[in-house]
């Protein structure tokens, strides 16, 4: 037998010791963690009042739409058609355009109906309502034309057919249709009068509306007169400039003057006219008699030609009437477009927001011209703002158009939106898809002021809820070997005891409280853990457990928790 030497020895007894501690130390453990009892920690919740829902939840991300304003209104009236065809292009644009002055909103900014957007110039906003107002004058001028010549058609007509059909008639007829034939001579007559009047009321109103002007350009005139007689023509690095500005003073307050005189002048030839006319309706007034005279002869020449007579009445005054009706018909057009116009920019020029929303672009900027259907910004409004998710088909058939769902977005983890299934895409899924799921777009509601394009957000579809009840966490319901819900309250003496309650309705995280506790009352979650876990708390124990331990606990899973009455935890 082989025999040991000294130092081999040392090492053999250095690795029995080492083997005999490992051992020791893994019974050791193994008795320990069989000795292990279990304990429970509580943590402190409160029973809450309010609606619980169930339903299918997914997420998605906000998607916008937007609208343009435009210049929606008729700018490009046919103004002055007495315009002279030398002025100039620019000049005509310019009279058939609106400028803006200055812009209020930015892009990204949110905006309110009402608000202003950008102001146009007042010199343009003139033009253009000058322009108009100058159109429904020239279509109120042919209504009222019309009008007269259907009324002077449908005398002559009528006479025209009496007198061919029924061949005269009687000598009365026939001086009552010469009577009626002097009142039209005199209405056209005294239709030329009032329009060389309102001729002469124009001129006169140009040479009043100007007045001011003129009594300015005077007043500059005589000014640069004194001092241009009065200065020293020695001094000419003063003298030469007043003199030009005397000279073009003077030259403007010459043509002026000239202009105005000529204006005088027109008044005078019209009146001369006007008198004439006058003098002319004087002398058919006092031909009603001669008339009479000759109303005779007039019986006697007449025809039996009256065969057509009905046929060309009724087609002249209908020909007339409808273009009676189609001049009507211009003039409220031409109505609408002014109250449109005025509507748009108002009496301040400045043009104003026509819904709620959130601008994406402003396309307008100072100086620009504005035409009719000139885009002037993009912007969305409240009910664009939309909501795309994808569900599987699972639980596509819980959800309809229509239908209420409840929002939270990632931005806004404590406030709920509400919403609504707007549409439901239903095209066929490729074939080479592992699932199948269908896009649905939810319109979200009421105040949309905080959303941004691209916002993420959780979409819950409700599927079935309750009404304004008491609730707690599911996880401090407790099952007993009866089947009937406990849950943990303290009782005087500061110790854990289980008390029943009735439980109803639940969203899967809360349960409805029907009868046992009331809105406030404070439960506890029991939670099961070894006797080695508790001790790595500080503070937590089985029973009176400190309030400020219960806030470190971890939260327990959704398990309820079963007991039996002879055990107490």
């Amino acid at each position: 037998m082989m025999k040991l030497t000294r130092k081999k020895k040392r090492i053999f007894l250095i690795l029995a010791a080492l083997v005999i501690a490992i051992f020791g130390a893994v019974y050791t453990l193994m008795t320990r963690g069989e000795k292990e009892e279990e304990r429970y920690i509580y943590k402190e919740t409160r029973v809450e009042h309010g609606v619980l829902m169930q339903g299918i939840q997914e997420s998605g991300s906000v998607t916008l739409t937007y609208k343009s304003q435009k210049c929606d209104v008729e700018i490009n009236a046919d103004g002055d058609s007495n315009k002279s065809s030398s002025d100039d292009d620019d000049d005509d644009d310019e009279d058939k355009t609106l400028k803006v002055e200055e812009v209020f909103v930015t892009q990204g900014q949110r905006i309110h109906k009402g608000d202003p957007i950008l102001k146009l110039t007042s010199q343009s906003v003139h033009s253009i309502r000058r322009n108009i107002r100058a159109d429904k004058a020239d279509a109120e001028l042919s209504v009222t034309n019309l009008e007269n010549e259907l009324e002077a058609l449908k005398v002559s007509a009528k006479g025209q057919y009496d007198t061919d059909v029924q061949n005269g008639s009687l000598a009365q007829e026939q001086h009552d249709i010469d009577t009626q034939q002097v009142a039209l001579e005199i209405a056209a007559l005294r239709d030329s009068v009032s329009v060389l009047a309102n001729e002469i009321k124009e001129i006169e109103k140009e040479l009043e509306d100007g007045w001011e002007d003129y009594e300015d350009l005077k007043e500059d005139y005589e000014k640069y007169e004194r001092r241009y007689y009065n200065w020293d023509p020695d001094n000419l690095y003063e003298y030469i400039p007043l003199r030009e500005n005397y000279i073009s003073y003077r030259d403007k307050y010459t043509k002026e003057t000239r202009s105005r005189a000529d204006k005088r002048k027109e008044i005078e030839r019209k009146q001369q006219e006007l008198a004439k006319k006058q003098a002319d309706i004087d002398r058919l007034s006092g031909q009603t008699d001669r008339k009479l005279l000759n109303a005779k002869q007039t019986f006697d020449t007449s025809s039996l030609a009256g065969s057509m007579a009905s046929d060309v009445y009724t087609y002249s005054i209908r020909s007339l009437e409808e273009k009676i009706k189609q001049a009507k018909k211009s003039l409220e057009e031409k109505e609408e477009i002014l109250t449109d116009f005025d509507s748009f920019v108002g009496d301040d020029g400045i043009v104003y927001a026509e819904a709620d929303g959130m601008i994406m672009e402003v396309l307008l900027m100072e100086g620009d011209t504005v035409k009719e259907n000139t885009a002037i910004m993009n912007y969305t409004y409240d009910e664009s703002f939309a909501l795309s998710v994808d569900v599987s088909e699972e639980d596509i058939a819980g959800v309809k158009v229509g239908d209420s769902v409840s929002v939270v977005f990632t931005a806004y983890p404590d406030e709920t939106f509400t919403g609504s299934v707007k549409a439901i895409k239903t095209t066929e899924p490729s074939s080479d898809m592992a699932t199948v799921s269908f896009p649905v777009t939810i319109s979200i509601e009421g105040d949309t002021s905080k959303l941004y394009g691209g916002m993420s957000g959780n979409v819950t579809f409700i599927t079935d809820r309750s009404e304004e009840v008491d609730y707690v966490s599911r996880k401090a319901i407790v099952k007993g070997e009866d089947k009937k819900s406990y849950v943990y309250v303290k009782n005087a003496g500061g110790e854990m005891e289980l008390v029943p309650v009735e439980t109803g309705f639940t969203d899967g995280v809360n349960v409805q409280i029907v009868s046992g506790l009331s809105e406030g009352d404070t439960v506890y979650i029991a939670s099961k853990v070894s006797e080695s876990e508790a001790s790595l708390k500080d503070g937590e124990t089985s029973g009176d457990m400190p309030e400020e331990d219960f806030n470190d606990m971890k939260e327990l899973d959704n398990e309820e928790i079963t007991f039996s009455y002879d055990i107490a935890p």
